[in-house]
């Protein structure tokens, strides 16, 4: 038989018996996304990802259609030649098919991101086919693991690489995808096959890592593999997962570079672009490529779960205080540059700015390290219970980790700026004016579909005696108390584009029990009514309503959002937002979006500014961009502008010192009279459906007439 004859029998093999895969079943408990039913040192656990299904309203129809069109594009930009990722390098390493190495170093993370996808849609579905695709493709991905464990394609299949000789190679990243997503596969599933093939992994990295040799003293580039290690460790409960963990913490900053060497070593390691020319329980400010920043403090806040590691949680929450209030963007965002220098020093790229620094037109925002920043926020809140990391999360979720995705769901944006005025020399070319399915760099749409594919695992939690409601949708819960007590309700709302969310228990235990309903910051005046009657308990906006009684099936929660239109504005010290608002409903941020298609560039050129106490009218239009809430207004032009302002006693010059320690908040427009000149009706989007009716100019900060 010739190599080609024997090339075509393997893949054959491959393709149509799906049952050489591994089939040994073990039993599979604990199936949250992120498993904290152990966890001794959390508020509340996860729910298992299969006690929660969407039913109706905007949650439910952004899940169908990832099934139904996200993930399937992202598929078939996997086995698309020209795309950065690509699945078929697992079957050249396997023996499967001829070729060589194609795409990015970091291709093999990306694609398990999408097998991990697979796992949350199969855990709801049970969909057989998607089994089959799964065992599959693990086969063939045990197939490529070296015999001692390791696993990364780009070094296998260009030996001349090396093995750590270098953090651009991404080799953790690729392996830390890999463990997680063979977690996630176990809870999915109840297979063990994905687990072994971790478990090898895991094994060799502990074996390579733990004694801490100085020489990789600054891997990896991307730390995935810090989340990874205590997924797995939460999975099979072997100990040495959650030290190789802690290890990989503890590497961070302990070999800063030279002065001489930060010259050379932007890519090398020791310096701020990578979080590791500090150790992080030192840290006092956000620093460097943003998604290896989001991904770093995830897995370092994994390990505060499971350690009570006090000194490494409160470094966490310096960060966190830093980022939130004085280098993330209104969508949530994170990362303001492609390039620049940190505080310090140090050359670093994709990463935050300084203290308030926040440009719109060059924002980098890749959707990669925003939805890292609702990974954060998600962990941040089962640690602590507090609302202000749900708040922040659900901002991510509803804006800037929604943004990258078409309203079709076949296309996808890298970087998310706030303001587009058409391609220009000093963005990267990763800013793109219309969404892509294939792309040289292709983390992100696997990154989306995760999160929207596992997001119902982010609803609820569970303490001793107490629900926790984190994020509003239609959805039914079916879940245990830790003690095993049953738990059944269900949520009815059109959130967020309406305030009403009814909750309706369903099975109750026979005792008092804790309902704690999260009212977000914006929701002045928010109210609770139980069974007809008003909540006596105080509701206060920015915490969690605790509803403490005993309850019977048949009870029904009302929760009243108050949607006011908001007009934020920002700190004096973001200089390069004065004067300016943005404008939110709820949780959503808006934009003004001017399509080409639709003269566009002409009502642009004339001027769209806004008087600050403008009026907006929300309408509700199920045919525009998937159904949303539209906001019309009477903006103005330069015309109209200029008259208003000689009309218009100036603004007060606004205070720092006066400013609370925030980076936004609701301006405090005056009673003006109304203009009568130079006007123009505009009609505001939600910022994540821009880019949707083809090439347009948008901006999330629009002018005030001042």
């Amino acid at each position: 038989m010739s190599r080609h004859q024997r090339l075509f029998l393997r893949l054959a093999l491959f393709v149509l018996v799906p049952a050489l895969a591994s089939r040994s079943t073990v039993e599979a408990a604990d199936r949250g996304v992120t498993n904290t039913s152990s966890s001794p040192h959390v508020k509340f656990r996860a729910v298992d990802l299969d006690d929660v299904q969407w039913t109706t309203g905007f949650w439910a129809k952004k899940y169908a259609l990832c099934k139904s069109a996200m993930t399937p594009t992202v598929e078939q930009s996997l086995q698309d030649p020209a795309n950065a990722a690509q699945l078929q390098n697992f079957l050249i390493a396997a023996g499967l098919k001829e070729g060589e190495h194609k795409g990015s170093h970091w291709s093999d993370g990306d694609c398990y991101k999408w097998l991990e996808a697979l796992c949350y849609i199969y855990m709801d579905t049970k969909d057989e086919q998607i089994d089959r695709k799964l065992d599959r493709w693990i086969d063939v991905i045990g197939k490529a693991q070296a015999a001692d464990g390791y696993i990364s394609m780009n070094v296998q299949l260009k030996p001349e690489l090396g093995r750590w000789q270098s953090i651009r190679h991404h080799e953790l990243y690729n392996m830390g995808h890999l463990m997680t997503a063979a977690s996630i596969h176990h809870r999915a599933t109840g297979k063990d096959s994905f687990l072994k093939i971790a478990k090898r992994l895991g094994d060799y990295l502990y074996d390579t890592f733990q004694p801490r040799p100085p020489e990789l003293a600054h891997f990896g580039f991307n730390p995935s593999n810090i989340m990874g290690a205590v997924e797995l460790y939460r999975t099979t409960g072997d100990k040495r997962y959650l030290e190789l963990a802690e290890t990989y913490v503890a590497m961070r900053g302990s070999a800063p570079a030279s002065p001489e060497e930060t010259k050379i070593r932007h890519h090398l390691g020791g310096t701020d672009c990578t979080q590791d020319r500090v150790p992080l329980r030192d840290e006092t400010q956000a620093v460097g490529h943003c998604v290896c920043a989001t991904y770093l403090y995830s897995g370092a806040t994994d390990v505060c779960a499971e350690t009570g590691d006090r000194k490494l949680q409160a470094g966490l929450e310096r960060v966190w205080n830093n980022v939130t209030h004085r280098r993330m963007y209104i969508t949530g965002a994170v990362g303001s540059f492609r390039g620049g220098q940190s505080a310090r020093g140090d050359w670093v790229h994709e990463a935050f700015g300084r203290d308030y620094e926040v440009p719109s037109r060059i924002a980098y925002c890749e959707t990669c390290s925003n939805i890292g920043n609702a990974m954060w926020n998600w962990r941040l809140l089962g640690l602590t219970g507090d609302a202000k990391h749900a708040d922040v999360m659900e901002l991510v979720l509803y804006n800037s980790g929604l943004s990258p995705v078409a309203v079709d769901g076949k296309g996808f944006f890298y970087c998310n700026p706030l303001k587009w005025t058409g391609w220009a020399d000093d963005l990267s070319k990763h800013h793109t004016p219309q969404r892509w399915s294939v792309h040289g760099c292709f983390c992100c749409p696997p990154q989306v579909i995760r999160t929207i594919a596992k997001l119902r695992g982010w609803v609820y939690g569970v303490s001793d005696d107490t629900v926790w409601v984190n994020l509003y949708g239609g959805n039914r819960l079916t879940t245990e108390l830790p003690d095993g007590a049953d738990i059944r309700l269900s949520q009815e709302t059109a959130y967020p584009w309406d305030g009403q969310v009814k909750i309706e228990l369903r099975q109750v235990p026979d005792r008092e029990l804790a309902d704690l309903l999260r009212v977000p910051r914006w929701a002045n005046g928010a109210s609770i009514v139980v069974n007809g009657e008003p909540s006596p308990e105080p509701v206060s906006a920015g915490t969690y309503a605790r509803l403490h009684r005993r309850w019977s099936a048949g009870d029904v929660i009302e929760l009243q959002l108050p949607m006011e239109t908001r007009l934020i504005e920002a700190h004096p010290k973001a200089a390069n937002l004065a004067d300016k608002v943005a404008v939110m409903r709820g949780p959503v941020v808006y934009c003004a979006e001017f399509p080409l298609a639709e003269g566009g560039k002409q009502v642009w050129d004339e001027g769209v500014f806004l008087p600050e106490n403008t009026k907006l009218t929300p309408e509700f239009d199920d045919k525009l961009l998937g159904g949303v809430v539209a906001l019309h207004t009477t903006a103005l032009t330069h015309k109209g502008r200029n008259q208003f302002v000689k009309e218009t006693a100036p603004a007060p010059s606004p205070k720092p010192a006066e400013w609370p320690e925030q980076l936004y908040r609701p301006s405090r427009p005056r009673e003006l009279k109304p203009p009568t000149t130079g006007t123009v009706k505009v009609t505001l989007i939600p910022y994540f459906a821009w880019a949707n009716r083809g090439q347009s100019l948008m901006e999330v900060w629009i002018p005030l007439a001042r």
